[in-house]
């Protein structure tokens, strides 16, 4: 019987878009395509079901199979030649009479080379199995992370107690995977397993002699990869046939690959890999027919190897991860957790069956396996996982979340740099990292042995502080009570070093500071001397230079004494991992969970910055107070419970007693303080004559030096530029120590102090602000992200307190830095605040010559902006009226003419996004005019951006260019940033309507550039957006799609719906032009739907219009007149010439088909007439080809060629994008007509010979 594959390549392609993309940006109408594709799977199911069964002999012995299974299970194998049918995806099979897929039941699935023997059973024999993780991060922390799939692995040890082991390679090259295999074999000791955790890829062909080919066994192809790392970092794409050679002569049965996320149809990795690693030697092999996410791939292993732990035949293990997966299927996306039916995507391959029966697990009675996953899952990660362990200070105190970067970092340079400091404040996890590190080492074979991590903690008062205490702690680990019985301390130090370079040891020296930097304040134990320190340092070295071992130190400072060793910073937990830490935290706590929806624990995290310690004490008080008191607390606003203030100040006190007493006294002004001190700020803030006493006369060198010192004992973190962290705990515990010190006086002098604090931030939003203009940006705008908090803190206690010239200088900073942020919902609560305080009761404003005034001013015409940029237009008009009213009742002044160019130029903008461009460009040249009076040379660029926006939309080109280049070379001259990105954005859109492709992606590549190295998100959308234009003009619709993607996830979270009109007008368009025309119909309704909210009326012809297209290619051609007249009805309204040239333009593709030859002619030629008046190439060039194609219809085959002559001619480089089917076209007409009618009409509409490229390309091959 010929097997026949029941589904089509689109389902094939649906399928794997599911699965691979559709939780990368499942937004707009991908939100429900994914769901949709996931409901067809049982329909596919069971036509994969009834192309292999159907009815007959096949079905009847599936029946006698499922009746024979009973309870028990069956394996369906499939065997092939092909390559190609052993990718597709079986998995999906699925019996219409039973609920399930039959491989999520009763059934296992397996594929299978033809040579393989059905019914064989490979036996590894041995109660251990022995399993050899090749873990590849080419890409370092930025790759997946480091522990995703091992780490859960070592969890379920514990849970099956079997006698495994599991050992990491180090360093994960090639060469050393072949070393360790023979080394294992030879010692008697050889792996069963090899699991590769990295990415596949697809190389280049191979040479023709390389036996292999795509689809079948033989012939030259291009080769499945693996990606190692290279001795020295670095991707090292290396072909399956010699991954396979190594595997074979390991004599290796089972192999188990997972490339998380490689961007590669995984079905042709997958199969390239796997039957090469079977032609070699191995017995099964373990796939992911697709990328498949990492947390999902760590739920099919966790479940796999729990079977093979248990002694189940490898097939029966992978049943058991799909099972897993289907049962916890939430994936990550941006929109957080959304179910994935990805169960399919594991996939075995085998020579012979595997069963490891010499493996047995003990277990609770009745309790499953899967209650076992489930419970142990839920149980603190990596914390005592079950071994016995000599050292019972390696396990973590409570939960260890996340930290893979940090780990991946650590286990390199303990590999290669032998020894590490681990630094950071008080709190922020080192020890608890370094404990981490020690179990991952012990438990994946970095070390000799399970004894082979040793702990040591100096502690001050303790004998073991100094290179002794270290010495006789690793000598009486590893020779145990002989060791004492060494006559002297050179004898020791010796057995000792002797271990340390002929062992692989993992030393942990935990609280280091306390050796030299910050001792003992109580002097109970004093510091060690130089002599002493010398030793230490010695004993390091050595290290370093001979052996095998490394020393992982923890520190609150970088220890710089101990010279060039490697240190590696700790900081807070990343967002992710502090939410997953939070979690875990308020787990036993119902009320404490229900509080996180607050807007207030937003902001609690953000304060406690990922620090481990502050988040454990802080967040399980979330079951009795609400998230604002802690907040209070921690902010030093309200003094906190004894009983609370004695836990979270023990964090910092040690520090803070290394602290001179001066010195203490003066850093009480940090408790003013969000997140970050600035030596500069407050040296501004210490020469204010209204600071209190013990704050006044510092200097900013004075402050950088305090700061520093501060750094230097580990109770702030250094950031650059004299700019540095405060930790969480931190302003409580000065604000209660200042309450102590001031119990009378403190409130005066709080008041006092956060009144020049507000002058000396006012004062720095004035520098910031003329740094963002002056070239600068960059820099000004990471320091406003430092400042961030505390400005809006200062700027809530200026609006409470009149405070309205400060105000001022700060809302102007942060205007320009929401807009940037494209933080726009919280711009807008600020200046709805401002407002509130500035207006009276009936919301009048005060008087415009007032410092209130002034504000009033700035903050209307930032919420006028913001409305247009939401399109709020009537609203945003009406904004710009109160305040141009407002202004012309006040007597003229620099000032007031300054706030009407504004005015002036807001109006025009509302014109604009109108398609008023008459009205629009009057406003614009009445602000240019006082700008230009004014000499107000950031202003003058603006208008004349504006003005080439005008010229540009009326196709004006020429004229477009021109004002933007006047713009920029003004705001190259002014150095900003901000604005030349802007400017190189607008050329890159009019090298794009000219046809300039490659000068158009240039220009939007710089653009890019700026943006994001500013961080401006929604100038990158926009980029992304351009970026994807052009690609999709280029036909290159698949990096046209990620473009808009990219730019859709911005505009999501920034709630930019604006800007997803445009986008998912775009994504229609490359529905569109693949072939889905109910997807692009859908993408289109989308888009009209929040046009029509937002009154877009450009927006709203352009959905029309595509709408039109859409039913026009559906052969709906009454529906698309009228979609076409409704754009056309808007655009003239409008004035939008070149929308009106599109629609007449379509208005003729109707008549066309309709047969109405004379009335197609008029409306092309209507179109054309704009076009060529604009002029519009790319449009001249489409209306060139059309009039051909009617010409050819009508049978005046020389006319035609004519018309297809003018649009290839349209541009010198040939054949051009813009110019779409034109050249095959002009191709087939002369091959019909002959090359002397080309060269005639050639000459007659240029005025040139036939250039060369154009004669080469009509008389080159069909």
């Amino acid at each position: 019987m010929q097997l026949t594959w029941p589904l089509d390549t689109q389902s094939l392609d649906d399928l794997c878009w599911y699965l691979e993309e559709y939780l990368r940006a499942p937004f707009g109408v991908y939100s429900d395509r994914g769901p949709q594709i996931a409901g067809q799977l049982p329909g596919w199911g069971a036509q994969v079901f009834e192309a292999i069964f159907g009815t007959g002999p096949a079905r009847d012995a599936y029946m006698r199979a499922w009746t024979r299974a009973g309870s028990g299970s069956l394996e369906i194998v499939l065997r092939s030649e092909s390559a190609q049918l052993l990718g597709l995806p079986w998995e999906v099979m699925a019996d219409p009479g039973h609920p399930k897929p039959i491989a999520l039941g009763w059934a296992a699935m397996t594929r299978s080379l033809p040579t393989a023997k059905l019914g064989e059973v490979f036996t590894v024999e041995g109660s251990r199995l022995r399993v050899l993780m090749v873990i590849s991060r080419p890409r370092g922390e930025a790759d997946v992370g480091y522990q995703m799939i091992a780490r859960p692995l070592l969890r379920r040890l514990e849970a099956v107690r079997g006698n495994v082991d599991l050992v990491v390679l180090r360093p994960p090259t090639l060469e050393r995977l072949g070393e360790v295999l023979h080394e294992a074999r030879e010692a008697g000791e050889p792996f069963q397993i090899v699991h590769f955790d990295g990415h596949g890829a697809f190389g280049e062909p191979a040479e023709p002699e390389s036996n292999w080919g795509p689809s079948t066994f033989q012939g030259p192809g291009p080769r499945g990869m693996l990606e190692f790392e290279q001795p020295a970092g670095g991707s090292d794409l290396v072909p399956a046939e010699r991954v396979a050679q190594v595997l074979g002569q390991a004599r290796v049965p089972v192999v188990v690959l997972n490339a998380c996320q490689s961007a590669m149809v995984g079905s042709q990795v997958e199969a390239a890999v796997a039957t090469r690693l079977l032609q070699e030697g191995a017995r099964a092999v373990v796939a992911m027919a697709y990328s498949v996410y990492a947390v999902a791939a760590a739920e099919f292993m966790t479940a796999f190897y729990e079977r093979l732990f248990a002694g189940d035949r490898v097939a029966d293990a992978v049943a058991a991860g799909r099972r897993r997966l289907a049962q916890h299927d939430q994936r990550p996306s941006p929109k957080g957790l959304l179910p994935l039916d990805d169960w399919m995507v594991p996939v075995l391959y085998y020579r012979s069956e595997v069963s490891f029966p010499g493996l047995r697990t003990e277990r609770k009675a009745g309790e499953s396996t899967e209650a076992i996953l489930d419970r142990i899952s839920k149980q603190p990660n990596d914390g005592n996982d079950g071994t016995a362990s000599p050292d019972e200070r390696l396990t973590s105190d409570g939960e260890f979340v996340g930290r893979d970067g940090l780990l991946y970092s650590l286990d390199v340079a303990a590999r290669l740099q032998r020894v590490v400091v681990l630094h950071g404040s008080a709190g922020i996890g080192k020890t608890e990292l370094a404990k981490a590190f020690g179990r991952w080492c012990r438990d994946t074979g970095a070390v000799d042995a399970t004894d082979s991590v040793i702990w040591h903690s100096f502690e001050p008062g303790l004998a073991s502080f100094g290179l002794d205490g270290v010495i006789n702690s690793i000598g009486l680990r590893m020779f145990g009570t002989r060791f004492a019985l060494l006559q002297n301390r050179t004898q020791r130090e010796t057995a000792v070093k002797e271990v340390l370079k002929h062992r692989r040891l993992l030393l942990i020296w935990d609280n280091f500071e306390c050796v030299y930097t910050m001792p003992d304040p109580t002097r109970a134990t004093p510091a060690l001397s130089e002599e002493e320190r010398g030793a230490l340092r010695g004993f390091l070295n050595h290290i370093t230079r001979n052996g095998k071992s490394a020393v992982i130190i923890t520190s609150r400072t970088p220890e710089t004494w101990l010279g060039e060793v490697r240190r590696i910073e700790v900081p807070g937990l990343e967002p992710e991992e502090a939410n997953q830490y939070a979690e875990e935290i308020l787990a036993p706590y119902s009320r404490g969970r229900q509080r996180r929806a607050q807007k207030a624990f937003g902001e609690l995290m953000q304060w406690l910055e990922g620090n481990p310690l502050c988040m454990r004490l802080m967040l399980p008080h979330l079951d009795t107070r609400e998230p604002q008191d802690l907040l209070d607390v921690l902010q030093g606003a309200v003094p906190m419970p004894e009983n609370e203030s004695d836990i979270l100040s023990a964090s910092v006190a040690y520090s803070f007693a290394h602290v001179p007493a001066a010195d203490q006294q003066t850093l009480a002004a940090l408790s003013l303080l969000h997140g970050a001190a600035d030596a500069k700020v407050l040296g501004t803030f210490s020469q204010d004559a209204v600071a209190p006493g013990r704050f006044r006369g510092h200097t900013a060198e004075d402050w950088q030096q305090l700061l520093r010192r501060a750094a230097g004992i580990g109770l702030l973190t250094e950031l650059g530029d004299d700019i540095y962290r405060i930790p969480p705990a931190l302003p409580a515990f000065l604000a209660a120590r200042w309450r102590n010190e001031e119990p009378k006086g403190y409130r005066d002098q709080h008041q006092a102090a956060s009144l020049a604090l507000l002058n000396a931030y006012a004062a720095l939003s004035e520098r910031l602000k003329y740094r963002l203009s002056a070239g600068d940006a960059q820099s000004a705008i990471a320091v406003i992200d430092t400042q961030r908090r505390t400005l809006g803190s200062l700027l809530g206690y200026a609006l409470d307190h009149a405070m309205w010239e400060q105000a001022k200088q700060i809302v102007e900073l942060l205007d320009t830095y929401w807009k940037v942020r494209g933080l726009f919902i919280e711009a807008g609560l600020w200046l709805g605040r401002a407002r509130l305080a500035l207006e009276n009761s009936n919301g009048a404003p005060p008087c415009l010559d007032s410092a209130a005034g002034a504000l009033w001013l700035i903050v209307v015409e930032s919420e006028a902006s913001q409305q247009v940029r939401a399109h709020q237009l009537s609203q945003a008009e009406n904004t710009y009226q109160d305040i141009l009213q407002a202004l012309q009742e006040q007597p003229p002044s620099n000032e007031q003419r300054s706030h009407l160019a504004t005015t002036y130029h807001g109006l025009g903008r509302v014109g604009q996004e109108r398609g008023w461009l008459n009205e629009a460009e009057q406003w614009y040249q009445q602000s240019l005019a006082i700008r230009r009076d004014l000499r107000d040379r950031p202003g003058i660029a603006s208008s004349y951006h504006q003005l080439g926006i005008v010229a540009h939309v009326r196709g004006q080109l020429d004229e477009a260019e021109q004002w933007y280049r006047q713009s920029l070379a003004i705001r190259k001259d002014l150095r900003d940033r901000p604005g030349i990105a802007s400017s190189y954005h607008q050329l890159g859109i009019v090298a794009h309507v000219r046809g300039q492709l490659d000068e158009a992606e240039q220009w939007h590549q710089r653009s890019l550039a700026v943006k994001e190295n500013l961080r401006d998100r929604p100038g990158m959308a926009s980029s992304y957006h351009e970026l994807g234009m052009v690609a999709q003009f280029c036909r290159r619709l698949d990096k046209a799609e990620r473009r808009y993607l990219q730019a859709l996830a911005i505009e999501e979270d920034l709630r930019d719906r604006p800007g997803m009109v445009l986008t998912y007008h775009q994504l229609g368009r490359v529905a569109q032009e693949r072939g889905r025309l109910d997807e692009a119909e859908q993408w289109y309704r989308q888009s009209l739907a929040i046009a029509e909210d937002l009154r877009d009326r450009p927006g709203i012809a352009s959905s029309y219009h595509q709408l039109g297209i859409v039913a026009q290619l559906q052969g709906r051609l009454g529906k698309a007149e009228r979609r076409y007249r409704q754009s056309l009805a808007i655009r003239k309204d409008l004035r939008d010439q070149p929308g009106i040239a599109s629609s007449y333009h379509q208005l003729g593709r109707v008549a066309q088909e309709r047969g109405r030859l004379d009335k197609a002619e008029r409306r092309y030629r209507q179109s054309l007439a704009i076009k060529e008046g604009l002029p519009d190439r790319p449009g001249m060039a489409f209306s060139y080809g059309q009039l051909g194609l009617l010409s050819e219809e009508r049978g005046d085959p020389r006319e035609a060629l004519e018309w297809m002559v003018r649009c290839v001619a349209c541009f010198e480089e040939f054949p051009h994008p813009a110019t779409g089917p034109g050249p095959e076209l002009l191709k087939r007409m002369v091959s019909s007509l002959g090359l002397e009618a080309l060269e005639e009409s050639w000459q007659a509409v240029t005025g040139e010979p036939v250039p060369p490229s154009v004669r080469d390309y009509v008389q080159g091959d069909p």
